[in-house]
């Protein structure tokens, strides 16, 4: 624990279960001083086997209660009657059975915050399905990315816990969010439930494609189809796919670069020495050309180009062009060496009694006047059994008045978003979504991520959704007065530029708390505010990259030796997707959860500091659960080479109408149900299959076993049949479905489980897009619509005093814009 105890310090929470998504979610709050106590099961938390065990324990105190014992059940309502927040993720129903739902506990505790985290919500035609994180990508398309090469078009296992790892990031924002409203807002002292999905964490990794999806039913014409990866020919469609260009290096190293603007992409083409190609008839427009011949040739010149220099030489080039930058393609605890990470302290080592020196990654949000610690004692099992068995029934002081119903939890506060493109910026989305209100500030010409994609403004969409524009020149003295004026009136202030760029603009942390100290200044970054990587570009296929995700995923290509062109045009099928999750949805959740532990850091007495997230450490955090070091710990779990999964018991089967189940079963509890729920036939009564240790000696048997009885029926019957058993199982989403299709088309999983609104747009007119992403049972919500470059400009300005001739001449000055509807 930090000296000042953290900014959370006081605070008491429960964490009933013990999986990966409850165990980091109270990791968030142990981090920053409050109590955690981490209920165990007899025999201890499954996330104890875990290498990341003493990453989830840090900061806790563990008591064994067995819930099914009545005498223990009453030890855990007795504390839940004292606690601020109660955190389960047993399953839909689970806790209700118990006897530890929140209707219950809430009786004893009008106060307390109850967070749920299941794999599709509480209701719904998805709730039964089990929550495990194979289940869950399976149903919502996120199956395909990185491509084994002989299975193009099928879907691979995923091995980073993406989808559970989003689900706690949303839980711990609601939280925050509902303890604001509660403690500091209009909630009068009373609690309510935090529902949070695994579902819903997927759906934040979705920047654009969603509603391309939809324009392209609407607009047929207007668009191509693209079907399964060409192994053969895998050639780049655009210039930005060029942009973020995998390449080979002359001393066998594979580099992703990241030039995702027009001008990075230009400063790249002169550095690889092509620009004056550019000006000729044969390759004028070669990166967008229609032609696959052209793109391809195109592709070759870059790739001979960017293998005709070493990393080092590569590394002299960064430092010399500040709009030219690549990662390297970094591997398991390479992130933990990483200039940027070691700069910045985002990772830590840390001595713990009976395990020996930890590496591990620091906490996820840097405080810079309460910065909590990571360095807190990991509990043995029950260490705090006989105290939390003694403690006596305490009570929260009750609430006072009625509490308000439909009211968003965060109206009244004001959010000043400085920032760019997703990592950052969806960050403030998610809190506009429960009403805060959020003022974009944008260049005159907009912020780049609206001319992403070839359709200008679709690809801005959802990033500006439920926010108010004003465009300004912010480098103008006039402008500089206007961003002033702005800060005084904001509650937190939410900053995303590259190094240099804020206090260029007179936005800097230092300047923003002169003008209103008791703001809370969150920088939302790419790497960093200063140190070496401060100034490089990061987009999301650099930082999968770099911090050695999308090696992790199944991406990456052989690495030291001599490759031909056409070798690496090919390998680089495998390196470019994710598909668990994309590293600007992942930094969006990171910088969300960052504003709501500001703000309730702020109602409880420490306002006036500046925060930081970056996209790089966040990343470090989605990994956790490999990413750690120490003697005797575990190896990192890996798929077959075939990616089809980690054992028989948990993997991808065919069935028999040629689509694929992913089985999820990995327990003596799930082995026995699936046991049950199949045939005779099947044979799983064999000797070789009755111990956990057996069918571990006989995989490959056990293997082919189920893969013969899998294939004896169509895929959704076994989706059907072995749910109703108790089994995780799931039918996997088709081909080319991905988000857009599992999630969002009429019977996807978003519109079955009622989380789509319809909303009109400026420009786009009307389309549906995702509510809120984490429901708070008692507070409303506010979904807005995208909004243009400076929709807002006339009225934020006559709100700060500004009247219509001074708006004009601001105007023909260039110092504001503002769109107006033709």
């Amino acid at each position: 624990m930090s000296a000042n105890g953290g900014p959370l310090r006081g605070l008491v929470v429960i964490d009933l279960t013990s999986n990966v998504a409850s165990a980091y979610t109270s990791l968030l709050f142990a981090d920053y001083g409050a109590e955690v106590i981490q209920v165990e099961p007899p025999g201890g938390s499954q996330v104890r086997a875990m290498a990341a065990a003493p990453f989830y324990l840090r900061g806790k105190k563990s008591v064994v209660l067995d819930l099914h014992d009545p005498t223990d059940l009453e030890v855990a309502r007795r504390l839940a009657s004292g606690a601020d927040v109660v955190i389960e993720a047993f399953g839909a129903g689970v806790a209700d059975r118990l006897g530890l739902g929140y209707e219950e506990l809430r009786s004893d505790n009008p106060g307390l915050v109850y967070t749920s985290i299941t794999g599709f919500g509480h209701h719904g035609p998805f709730s039964h399905l089990k929550a495990y994180e194979a289940v869950v990508m399976a149903k919502t398309g996120s199956m395909y990315g990185n491509t084994v090469p002989h299975r193009v078009g099928q879907p691979v296992m995923t091995v980073p816990l993406g989808a559970t790892y989003a689900a706690a990031l949303l839980a711990a924002q609601g939280t925050l969010i509902a303890l604001h409203e509660r403690d500091g807002g209009t909630g009068h002292g009373h609690g309510q439930r935090v529902d949070a999905t695994l579902a819903q964490g997927m759906l934040a990794q979705d920047p654009w494609s969603y509603f391309m999806k939809i324009l392209a039913s609407r607009y047929p014409d207007a668009f191509t189809a693209v079907g399964a990866p060409n192994l053969d020919r895998p050639v780049p469609t655009t210039w930005l796919s060029f942009g973020l260009l995998n390449g080979y290096t002359k001393d066998g190293r594979w580099l992703q670069f990241a030039h995702a603007t027009p001008r990075q992409f230009d400063d790249f083409v002169r550095v690889l020495g092509l620009a004056d190609l550019l000006e000729e008839p044969e390759w004028r427009d070669a990166p967008n050309s229609p032609s696959d011949d052209v793109r391809d040739r195109w592709w070759t010149l870059m790739l001979e180009a960017v293998r005709s220099r070493t990393v080092a030489e590569w590394q002299a080039v960064f430092d010399a062009e500040p709009n030219v930058f690549a990662e390297i393609y970094r591997r398991d605890a390479e992130l933990f060496d990483h200039p940027q990470i070691l700069h910045d302290r985002h990772a830590i080592e840390v001595e713990h009694a009976g395990i020996g020196r930890v590496r591990e990654m620091n906490v996820l949000v840097k405080m810079s006047a309460t910065p909590g610690s990571a360095g807190g004692a990991v509990p043995a099992l029950d260490a705090h059994g006989p105290e939390l068995r003694a403690r006596q029934p305490s009570r929260r002081p009750a609430p006072a008045g009625v509490p308000p119903i439909g009211r968003p939890a965060l109206e009244g506060i004001t959010i000043l978003d400085l920032g760019t493109f997703y990592a950052g910026p969806f960050g403030s989305t998610m809190l506009a979504d429960h009403g805060a209100r959020v003022i974009k500030v944008e260049p005159l010409d907009g912020d780049p991520i609206r001319f992403n994609m070839p359709m200008p403004e679709s690809a801005g969409v959802r990033v500006t959704q439920g926010k108010e524009s004003i465009a300004v020149n912010a480098f103008s003295e006039e402008g500089r007065a206007i961003l002033a004026e702005l800060v005084r009136r904001a509650d937190l202030v939410l900053h995303c530029y590259r190094g240099g760029v804020a206090e260029r603009m007179g936005v800097d942390a230092d300047t923003v708390l002169q003008v209103n100290p008791d703001v809370m200044y969150h920088h939302g970054v790419g790497y960093g505010i200063d140190g070496p990587y401060c100034r490089r570009p990061a987009f999301a296929p650099t930082i999968a990259a770099g911090s050695g995700f999308a090696a992790r995923c199944g991406g990456g290509g052989i690495e030291g030796v001599e490759l031909t062109i056409e070798e690496i045009k090919k390998a680089t099928v495998r390196l470019g997707g994710t598909p668990s999750g994309h590293p600007d949805g992942f930094a969006a959740l990171a910088v969300a959860v960052a504003l709501a532990l500001d703000l309730y850091a702020r109602d409880r007495g420490h306002g006036g500091q500046a925060t930081l997230t970056s996209m790089l450490s966040t990343m470090g955090h989605i990994m956790s659960d490999a990413l750690v070091e120490y003697e005797g710990a575990p190896p990192p779990v890996e798929t077959d080479p075939d990616g089809y999964g980690f054992h028989a018991m948990y993997r991808l089967y065919e069935a028999a109408d040629r689509r694929w189940i992913v089985l999820c079963a990995p327990t003596e509890r799930a082995w026995e149900k699936l046991r049950r729920a199949l045939p005779a036939s099947a044979g799983l009564d064999d000797p070789r299959f009755a111990t956990a240790s057996a069918r571990s000696s006989h995989d490959a048997d056990l293997t082919a076993r189920l893969a013969e009885v899998f294939g004896q029926r169509p895929a959704a019957e076994w989706e059907r049949d072995l749910s109703a058993a108790g089994v995780g199982c799931a039918e996997v989403a088709p081909y080319g479905g991905a988000l857009a299709v599992a999630m969002f088309e009429p019977g996807g999983v978003a519109d079955q489980n009622g989380w789509l609104t319809t909303v009109t747009h400026p420009i786009f007119g009307e389309h549906v897009r995702t509510t809120e992403l984490v429901r708070l049972s008692r507070s409303g919500s506010r979904l807005g619509a995208g909004e243009t470059i400076g929709g807002h400009t006339r009225a934020i300005l006559r709100e700060l005093g500004y009247d219509d001739d001074r708006i004009d001449d601001l105007r023909a000055r260039g110092i504001v814009g503002e769109w107006a509807q033709p």
